[in-house]
């Protein structure tokens, strides 16, 4: 048989059109198969369109602080409104509620008896004990139902201006099976408050130091039960729970000189899961903020697709936003009505791999459980040699190729023998445990009765959850597919890698410069990267801080002296790597190198060598990037002369003051005798007297003479 070297090619395999009724579709195609072949960019190409009347979970978490007690008033008046408001967002939507206070012990809370029954006994008022968050009510398309539990609640007092509104926030993001959040819905948190928030570290004040997991620990009232215990959760905590679950948060923040904390912690931490607002003194507006908080996240659509687990495939994403046929790189469109909008995700493998033929990837909606599914077949030079192709015979309902089946839509298993149709989610529970276990234990979805685990979580019903670290969005489950693997909550390292997450590299590379000394003895390596012992610093421990020496720049100063003076393209030493940089202004070195220094001056002039040192990336090697800077000394006659000119310079400039003073002293001494002579000659008169009589003659006596 000749085969021919295959294409990548993009095969569609579901594509329902779209839906606003039933089983909501608002992305199509909704199943692609893409046979991928290496270096070869692939486009799949899709169409999202914002659905009409999409269910919407608003959960409302009442801030019941002392503070807040007006706005809760207010908004339970305005309940009549909500209704009306909601159903301009869309017919099916759902209402819970839940409200939190702080963690119930000192310093958050007065902890004398009569302040534990009556935390605003000290302001001369009535308040309801303390609690940290307490759910009051499941989802419900009973308005009725939802406004009664609000106005019925009772609010409580802390003593700082800080709350305990992110613990509340972790369990309803944990609780959503109890909760009764719908997996087809936008799900968005109102939290109306007027406080800061207390985070990761906080709670060590009241001895509650364990750090929280995603985990339901809600006791059969509601109430969150490990809140002495667990301390406050971290902002990435949250920000992992919000994108995991697909919820959003709603900020409605009455005091406007915390709006900017709140603005901050939007764009660095809860970029695209948060929307804050201003709520009015009076609170008339929330209805408003609702609203606006609702298009926010409607009106925007983010596609996203992890391939942490498959490092070797590129992804870029393209949008035709504005539908004028021009895609720009981006996976984000904002300001959706209800017409279409175009993408393309681009799937570039770097490489074949090795340990599967096929890959099963998610485009995702980032807020809505929308999502492309994108079955990739690895394409090598040629197809496989034993294809076939024998239909229900041997895969049943699949077809077999390259050594293994591919099921139809419903079907699954090893050879398409498993109906998925009907499948039983109590496979999906562990019933070693009493209680049984949720299913999947939370922490994946139950697929024809099997576990699809997220990540970082594993085993049979996800119950071990695996180390990782995360990278920007991206988790890294035990170092990476080239690192090790997570086998029950274990990581099982690949050769040359040790420690629980396999990120620490046996080699020791990295802590010799040359390949000679580990760590010059100062140090020890561990995880390829130096210790240092105290008074050393440096990479490779080279630094004397107590001396202020460089051990590894007076190892080479020679060598490196000997190859600029010497001038030609060879080092004494062949484990090293000189390059001469001297034709430039400055040395291409890396802000974090050090810069070694050598006087190299002669009899006529000085000369300074400087150069940097580090470790090819490519080869291993040691490099040394040097070079010379020389200022020639002038010679004697060149002094004398400008002696000379300097000297003759001064002579004139004293010439010229004396003569100055000469021709000054003469024109004062004339002076003084012409003073001397108008002194001798002065009558005996004052020449300032006037004699007091005055003479006058009448003009007409004298004409009539």
């Amino acid at each position: 048989m000749i085969e021919f070297n295959q294409k990548s090619r993009v095969i569609t395999q579901k594509d329902k059109p779209f839906t606003t009724k039933g089983e909501i579709v608002q992305i199509k195609p909704q199943n692609v198969l893409v046979q991928l072949k290496k270096g070869v960019p692939t486009n799949v190409s899709f169409t999202y369109k914002l659905a009409e009347n999409y269910p919407l979970d608003l959960y409302y978490l009442g801030d019941l602080s002392m503070s807040m007690k007006p706005s809760m008033k207010i908004f339970a008046s305005l309940g009549q409104h909500l209704p009306g408001n909601l159903t301009k967002l869309t017919k099916h939507y759902k209402l819970a509620f839940g409200s939190f206070g702080d963690k119930p012990a000192m310093p958050f809370y007065y902890t004398d008896e009569e302040s534990t029954r009556n935390p605003c006994s000290k302001v001369m008022d009535t308040c309801a004990p303390g609690y940290s968050f307490r759910h009051h009510l499941n989802f419900t398309a009973k308005t009725e139902d939802f406004l009664d539990v609000v106005s019925s609640s009772k609010v409580t007092a802390n003593v700082d201006d800080l709350d305990g509104a992110l613990d509340a926030l972790l369990q309803v993001l944990a609780c959503n099976e109890t909760i009764n959040f719908s997996p087809l819905s936008r799900k968005i948190i109102l939290l109306p408050t007027d406080s800061l928030l207390h985070s990761a570290g906080d709670g060590i004040l009241a001895g509650a130091v364990r750090k929280p997991d995603l985990k339901c620990l809600l006791d059969q009232n509601g109430e969150y039960t490990k809140s002495l215990i667990n301390d406050y959760p971290a902002l990435d905590q949250i920000e992992f729970a919000l994108r995991k679950n697909k919820v959003n948060i709603i900020f409605a923040v009455k005091t406007l000189s915390k709006m900017h904390y709140y603005l901050n912690m939007t764009r660095d931490t809860l970029k695209g899961y948060a929307f804050v607002g201003e709520l009015q003194e009076d609170a008339t507006n929330i209805v408003d903020l609702i609203t606006k908080g609702y298009y926010n996240f409607a009106q925007t659509v983010s596609f996203m697709m992890n391939t942490t687990e498959q490092e070797y495939i590129d992804v870029k994403f393209f949008a035709d936003c504005s539908n004028l046929g021009i895609y720009n790189e981006t996976s984000i469109c904002y300001g959706l009505d209800n017409r279409e909008v175009n993408f393309k995700v681009q799937l570039t493998a770097k490489h074949i791999p090795e340990h599967t033929q096929r890959d099963t990837l998610y485009v995702e909606e980032k807020n809505i459980n929308e999502k492309l599914t994108v079955n990739v077949e690895y394409v090598s030079s040629c197809q496989c040699s034993n294809y076939k192709d024998d239909g229900n015979k041997f895969c049943g309902h699949g077809t077999y190729r390259c050594g293994r089946c591919y099921c139809q839509e419903g079907w699954s298993g090893s050879n398409c023998s498993e109906n998925c149709e009907n499948f039983d989610f109590r496979s999906c529970r562990s019933y070693e445990t009493d209680p049984p276990s949720k299913i999947c234990f939370e922490n994946g979805d139950c697929k024809c009765g099997h576990c699809e685990c997220e990540l970082p979580y594993s085993g049979k019903y996800c119950q071990y959850e695996c180390p990782f670290k995360r990278i920007g969005p991206e988790l890294i489950i035990c170092g990476g597919p080239s690192k090790g693997y997570c086998h029950n909550g274990i990581c099982m390292c690949q050769d040359g890698f040790a420690g629980e997450d396999c990120t620490c590299s046996e080699s020791e590379s990295e802590c010799s410069f040359d390949g000679a000394v580990l760590c010059n003895e100062q140090g020890e390596c561990k995880c390829n990267k130096c210790n240092c012992n105290q008074g050393y610093t440096g990479k490779y421990c080279e630094k004397n801080t107590q001396k202020q020496k460089n051990i590894i720049c007076e190892a080479y100063n020679k060598d490196v002296q000997n190859f600029l003076t010497r001038n030609d393209s060879s080092s004494d030493n062949a484990n090293l790597d000189i390059i001469d940089e001297s034709s430039k202004n400055e040395l291409s070195c890396a802000e974090n190198l050090d810069i070694c220094h050598i006087d190299a001056s002669k009899d006529n002039g000085y000369c300074i060598i400087e150069y940097c040192y580090y470790k090819s990336e490519d080869t291993g090697r040691p490099v040394i990037l040097a070079r010379k800077i020389c200022r020639m000394a002038a010679s004697v006659k060149m002094m004398m002369l400008f002696g000379g000119i300097v000297g003759l310079i001064l002579a004139i400039g004293l010439v010229v003051i004396f003569i100055i003073k000469i021709n000054n002293y003469r024109q004062e001494r004339a002076e003084y005798r012409r003073f001397e002579a108008e002194a001798k000659n002065t009558a005996e008169l004052n020449p300032l007297y006037r004699s007091p009589v005055v003479q006058y003659t009448n003009p007409l006596r004298t004409k009539n003479e």
